[in-house]
């Protein structure tokens, strides 16, 4: 497969080309002409957003309803087919790359992953995003061996963090301990099964874009924390704790090393992980108890760091660049997990911005995480990315354990063909930018001979009338809210974001410049 390529790579300013190439969709002047114009009249005026006119101005946006959505991509919402149980994409003859494409239309089930494994056993089901447990996976499966599974990276993952407050967890050698006597990979199974794999570099960011941000040297230095309870050993042994004779290690400070560990306990997967954590470390001779609270309150217990130890998401890699993760889980951004230097006191793990990095110098872990998304050379903020995976890898400050994958059942057989090997690098890419909606949209993937409808079948937790409407710039539209898989279809993005390339891939635009 041949893409077109980018002059920049992988992609400077991530979250700011992220909004403007990928995310900023083009809609339709024909069909928002009025609220366009009324906004740019806005703007050139500099009215307060906050004020009556700017509030005027959204209630009368929010409230448009068009009969219909006008779209750039090759496929349309067809209004009178959409009902409470399905919906019809039909092709739209002017829109990007439908003379490619071999399919006349898409029928969208509404519904969950309940709605959907039914349709699947009865072949009447393509593809689908919905989360799969690895019970239903194995009656998809069952079906034939024309059934697989696309395993697609989440950018996500698992962790542990530590309240540096809480001695001796303020130690690296203690917490690199807990990494040596976790097998990472268990944890993986018991937390999503084969959707989920064991942190390798940990490094504090995706795996996956480890190869792209940091040079080959580093990777090669970076400690894996291969399951080694011989290591964690030695490691307590060098601080001078004992086990007591009830197997329980005791700190040099004559207390028992036994923690709470808490963990948002309608989040299945982090719970089930978490249980097996407990259990592991149990083995080794550190006690765990594990205690549930509502997911609600996450982000209270992370800033205000009311915890010992804390399961959580331990990265994310909301927009690909390392800066999404370490702004998450080492500096106050999203969640406000860590802020050391807080005035107010609210300073969550609190482990110290202030490190030493491999050449010995201070350095400050806020001002780095800046640097990161300083400018527009990525080559400029691979340093400060470096320097920061270092600090990580070596001080720990939270344990990362697994990335989850999630896990998207297809039939190759009954009325698509062409899917793409699982080796080719387009399965590199997450749910956002998602090797089915390339492959259907650049004509890879063909209807069977048997398909003489030409029909594409997925399925998508829709939002349908009367509360589901065709404005997308008002909640609970229908265009949107059928997910970032099927939406491209109809809103082709300026780009794609291919993770194997490390950047971005034209679709709609040819390609950008910066000035």
């Amino acid at each position: 497969m041949t893409r077109p390529s980018n002059s920049r790579s992988p992609g400077p300013a991530r979250p700011c080309l992220r909004s403007l190439l990928r995310s900023n969709n083009i809609r339709a002047y024909s069909q928002f002409a009025k609220f366009m114009d009324q906004a740019a009249t806005l703007r050139k005026d500099n009215v307060d957003r906050k004020g009556d006119a700017g509030k005027a101005y959204l209630d009368d946006l929010s409230k448009f309803r068009p009969a219909e959505a006008v779209v750039s991509g090759p496929f349309n919402i067809d209004p009178k087919s959409v009902t409470e149980a399905q919906l019809t994409l039909k092709k739209n003859p002017n829109g990007y790359n439908a003379d490619k494409i071999g399919f006349d239309s898409i029928l969208v089930y509404a519904g969950e992953t309940k709605d959907s494994i039914p349709l699947y056993l009865s072949g009447e089901l393509d593809y689908s995003s919905n989360a799969y447990p690895p019970e239903a996976e194995k009656s998809i499966l069952a079906v034939g061996d024309y059934m697989k599974i696309i395993r697609l990276a989440s950018s996500g993952g698992g962790g542990m963090y530590f309240n540096n407050d809480v001695y001796p967890l303020g130690k690296k050698e203690v917490r690199q301990a807990f990494a040596y006597a976790i097998n990472r990979a268990e944890v993986a199974k018991a937390a999503l099964g084969e959707s989920a794999v064991g942190i390798k570099y940990m490094a504090g960011f995706s795996d996956l874009a480890v190869p792209t941000w940091l040079p080959a040297d580093l990777i090669g230095k970076l400690n894996t924390y291969a399951y080694d309870p011989a290591k964690a050993e030695a490691l307590l042994k060098g601080l001078n704790f004992t086990k007591g004779a009830d197997g329980i290690w005791v700190d040099d400070k004559g207390k028992k090393m036994e923690y709470e560990m808490i963990v948002p306990q309608d989040f299945i997967d982090y719970f089930n992980a978490a249980e097996n954590t407990a259990l592991q470390l149990k083995k080794f001779g550190i006690k765990l108890t594990v205690r549930g609270y509502p997911s609600a309150e996450r982000n209270t217990v992370a800033a205000k760091g009311t915890f010992q130890i804390s399961m959580d998401i331990g990265f994310r890699f909301g927009f690909p660049h390392p800066l999404s993760s370490y702004d998450y889980n080492i500096r106050d951004g999203i969640g406000g997990k860590n802020n050391p230097t807080n005035p107010e006191g609210s300073r969550g793990m609190n482990w110290p911005w202030v490190q030493k990095a491999a050449d010995g110098k201070e350095v400050n872990i806020k001002d780095l995480v800046d640097k990161m998304g300083d400018g527009f050379d990525p080559e400029a903020q691979k340093p400060y990315v470096a320097t920061v995976a270092q600090i990580f890898n070596d001080q720990l400050p939270v344990v990362t354990l697994f990335e989850r994958y999630f896990n998207d059942p297809i039939d190759t057989k009954t009325r698509v063909t062409g899917w793409l090997p699982f080796t080719d690098p387009i399965y590199q890419n997450n749910q956002n930018d998602a090797p089915t909606t390339w492959m259907l949209i650049n004509g890879i993937l063909k209807p069977s001979a048997t398909n003489t409808k030409k029909i594409f079948t997925t399925s998508y937790p829709y939002t349908a009338p009367p509360k589901g409407h065709f404005n997308v710039f008002a909640t609970d539209n229908i265009p949107l809210g059928l997910g970032s898989v099927n939406n491209p279809w109809l809103y082709t993005p300026l780009f794609f974001y291919s993770f194997a390339e490390g950047k971005d891939v034209p679709m709609l635009a040819e390609k950008y410049e910066i000035k």
